[in-house]
């Protein structure tokens, strides 16, 4: 992780030092995560914020922080219902490969490191408190998308990220894990 980080800033240090065609950016978007699990899948929806750095029109670098989304299921066993919940997050740090094939629209793919936090909780019907699980797991990411700037400002985005199994320690009983996956819709403003 400080090798990553390291050569992200030597990245950014270098990148600062030339050509006058670079620009930094601020986003928002809306997405919905899948959440998959022992063969469930579920569907929610999340947001991010990210704050980039375009070093010139084929290279960028953006930094991330994400609400993937929460996700519930209940099971009855005997008269008792148990809710579980699956609540999840990631800040990361990736580096855009990028391919213009006009002024406007543009190609991209993403790869990145993600620090992925999991947190998990089940409740009985019957009882008064909350069990409570959580884990915190860095991988890698990777994804790809599409941007279209509408101006020299503003422009939007359409893009697919999969942030990798992760697993959650439910005490004794064993590992949840999940296969996180989202698709991104949102804007980007240059400044």
């Amino acid at each position: 992780m400080k090798k990553i980080i390291a050569l992200a800033a030597l990245a950014f240090i270098a990148a600062h030092a030339s050509a006058a065609d670079k620009t930094w950016y601020i986003g928002g978007d809306v997405g919905s995560t899948q959440f998959k699990a022992d063969g469930d899948k579920e569907r929610k929806t999340g947001f991010g914020a990210t704050l980039g750095y375009s070093l010139n029109e084929n290279v960028a670098f953006e930094l991330q922080a994400r609400r993937l989304g929460k996700a519930s299921l209940t099971e009855t066993v005997g008269s008792v219902n148990y809710t579980t919940t699956l609540k999840a997050n990631s800040l990361s740090v990736s580096v855009l490969g990028i391919l213009p094939l006009n002024n406007e629209f543009s190609l991209f793919g993403r790869l990145g490191y993600a620090r992925n936090s999991l947190d998990l909780s089940t409740k009985a019907s019957n009882a008064a408190g909350t069990v409570s699980f959580d884990g915190h797991k860095n991988k890698a990411l990777f994804g790809f998308g599409a941007d279209y700037k509408i101006n020299n400002n503003l422009s939007l985005r359409a893009e697919y990220v999969n942030l990798g199994k992760n697993k959650v320690n439910v005490g004794g009983i064993g590992e949840l894990e999940s296969k996180i996956q989202q698709f991104n819709v949102g804007a980007n403003y240059a400044f």
